[in-house]
């Protein structure tokens, strides 16, 4: 009887999500069905708008909540993508395998270069409402107060750890009650996930056997970072909960926010020569592309929210980056910024991976015979109706950050511990085999991630053409401290995978191999199997004014160029320690605040001066 009940589940992605679909004022069935909201699609070219937020991702869903909250202000929001709320494959966890490479991932690459053996290097991007909250393993880390103080000696003033924790506490919503770290209310639910595997529980026990501190919240800033526990994820009772679950969903229904789904915006109008002032956005439409328009009122405001690949390609089709490159592709310069596509880095990782004597690993609990297209319809009953069991995981919430050396004054090591078996040397493979009709051995393994990196790559465009995928050079191991990261990061997982702990239960290794030996041959196969842990930031980042290379100030406003924002990862300083959505979500609140706060101003000053001609 159970089996005739799970049986329709087996195929995650051909569930629908069963929550109703709100019906939004003056959206058509077909509209709904499409994924778009608001009256029409070519409604927009009929209106002006306050604010026009660009990219739907993270960044975007906040925005487009908090500067809609006031009735008075209308909002279009644009995203390319589609909307996945009511895909399976974006509420089970366990399913997110299904998302890379769909119809929900730009599918990204890194240029191949020496560096990794030539190879490129896939990047999940999401391309949906709610990005990559989409389709990322749903980790909460805010990095330390350190790296946010960074940010601030950097030149980011008023973005130090004291002022960026509020807008930290204000997005979240956590499941263990509020303290002076957390918070409840936001509209991003933080918890544990609601399983725990017994190959992570024994990675616990042999990273405590090898002396290292436990860590019960690595989100709390007055203990170090460094230490071994339990990752916080963003969920709601083992379901997702993404940008577009939290805050969009919280917004939606408001008649002064329109939502656009299959709108890959071309490029900003800008007018001005000296003084450049952006005044509208065009984009492409539907699956037919048709042209249009978005306007914005006189004092409107556009802000970036497409990420850290697609704002600065957008800022470079529209004219506004290095001369050098978008002459080169014959775009007219109408502001020679050379910091735009600079700066950009992301985690880089490698794996460590043993097989298992006991078919104990998820993989045994959450699939068939470990056939990962037949999930286990045990485990599809308890997430259906308990929201528990191996599908409310998404892997890798169990783990630490530890120094690769003691004269670090902060942990360059993240070890991400996964209680299975990893099927190539390439962490992104294995998960996209778990999404594919593979059959998995039992097994645990230790992504190694430089959580860190001092490298720091570009983006370029490939052509003028918007519809072409933007070039990403450079990205991984052009500084050596990073190879050394992974590199020790290696020798610590295979340390703790051969503790006691693990003793019972231990088979062969099977990556990097026991033949991998010296660090000539470990640097070896950390260029030959280097995969992103997929946390690109920094390539619009801010600054001080004297930092040429800075394309914000301190306010997220684009130099030189009136009614234009960055509002998203890319705007970022440095990469922080840790996952970076969380620090999206801040970012995208306090930005917010900054847009609200810069509007008040200007209308508060006509009746300012009224007053002060009455004084007279």
């Amino acid at each position: 009887a159970m089996l005739a009940m799970a049986a329709p589940c087996l195929s995650l992605a051909s569930v629908p999500h069963r929550q109703p679909v709100p019906r939004l004022r003056g959206q058509s069935a077909l509209t709904r069905l499409r994924g778009g909201s608001g009256p029409s699609m070519a409604a927009a070219e009929d209106e002006d708008f306050d604010y026009i937020v660009l990219g739907g991702g993270a960044a975007g869903c906040v925005l487009a909540n908090r500067l809609s909250a006031d009735p008075a202000n209308r909002v279009l929001l644009l995203e390319a993508g589609g909307d996945a709320s009511q895909d399976r494959r974006a509420q089970v966890p366990w399913a997110f395998t299904k998302m890379l490479r769909s119809e929900y991932d730009w599918d990204f690459a890194a240029e191949a270069d020496d560096k990794v053996n030539q190879q490129e290097v896939y990047l999940c991007r999401g391309k949906a409402l709610g990005g990559s909250s989409v389709t990322n393993v749903m980790l909460y880390h805010r990095g330390s107060a350190a790296d946010y103080d960074a940010w601030e000696a950097a030149g980011a003033r008023g973005w130090g750890a004291r002022d960026v924790l509020p807008y930290h506490l204000r997005s979240e919503d956590y499941g263990d009650g509020p303290s002076q770290y957390h918070a409840i209310g936001g509209h991003i639910s933080v918890q544990e996930v609601p399983y725990q595997n017994p190959l992570s529980k024994a990675f616990l026990s042999a990273a405590g056997q090898l002396g290292f501190r436990p860590n019960a919240d690595f989100n709390d800033w007055s203990t170090p970072q460094e230490g071994f526990g339990r990752y916080k994820v963003t969920q709601r009772w083992g379901r997702r909960c993404s940008a577009a679950d939290g805050y969009l969903a919280a917004g939606r229904s408001r008649p002064n926010l329109q939502v656009r789904t299959g709108a890959l915006v071309t490029r900003l109008a800008v007018e001005g020569s000296d003084s450049l002032s952006v005044t509208g956005v065009e984009y492409l439409a539907g699956d037919e592309r048709t042209p249009c328009t978005a306007r914005l009122k006189r004092g409107g405001e556009a802000v970036l929210c497409a990420g850290a690949v697609q704002t600065p390609q957008l800022l470079m089709l529209s004219g506004l980056g290095p001369r050098e490159q978008l002459e080169e592709v014959g775009i007219t310069v109408l502001k020679d910024i050379p910091g735009v596509g600079r700066g950009l880095q992301d985690h880089p990782a490698v794996v460590v991976s043993y097989e298992c004597k006991k078919a104990i690993a998820a993989t045994d609990d959450a699939l068939i015979a470990g056939y990962a297209s037949l999930v286990n319809p045990v485990a599809m009953l308890k997430w259906l109706f308990l929201g528990k069991g191996p599908l409310a995981c998404a892997a890798c919430d169990h783990g630490g950050f530890f120094r690769s050396s003691p004269d670090l004054a902060q942990p360059d090591v993240q070890v991400r511990f996964v209680p299975a078996l990893a099927t190539s040397a390439s962490g992104m493979n294995t998960l996209m085999q778990l999404g594919r009709r593979t059959r998995f051995k039992s097994g645990f393994s230790a992504q190694i991630v430089a959580c860190r990196p001092k490298s720091e790559g570009r983006v370029r465009l490939r052509s003028a053409n918007p519809k072409d995928k933007p070039k990403i050079e450079g990205l991984y191991l052009d500084d050596e401290a990073d190879l050394r990261a992974l590199r020790e990061g290696i020798k610590l997982g295979r340390e703790i995978c051969n503790a006691p702990a693990f003793d019972a239960v231990r088979g062969d290794e099977k990556f990097p191999g026991a033949d991998v030996k010296t660090d000539a041959q470990i640097d070896e196969y950390i260029r030959s199997s280097l995969h992103s842990a997929n946390a690109l930031t920094s390539s619009c980042r801010m600054g001080a004014d004297a930092d040429a290379d800075a394309v914000l100030d301190a306010q997220l406003r684009v130099r030189g160029v009136r009614g234009l924002r960055v509002a998203d990862s890319s705007a970022m300083p440095r990469i922080i320690g840790g996952q970076t959505q969380a620090p999206t979500y801040m970012l995208a609140e306090k930005a917010a605040d900054l847009i609200l706060a810069a509007r008040a101003h200007k209308e508060d000053a006509p009746a300012a001066r009224s007053a002060m001609a009455v004084m007279v």
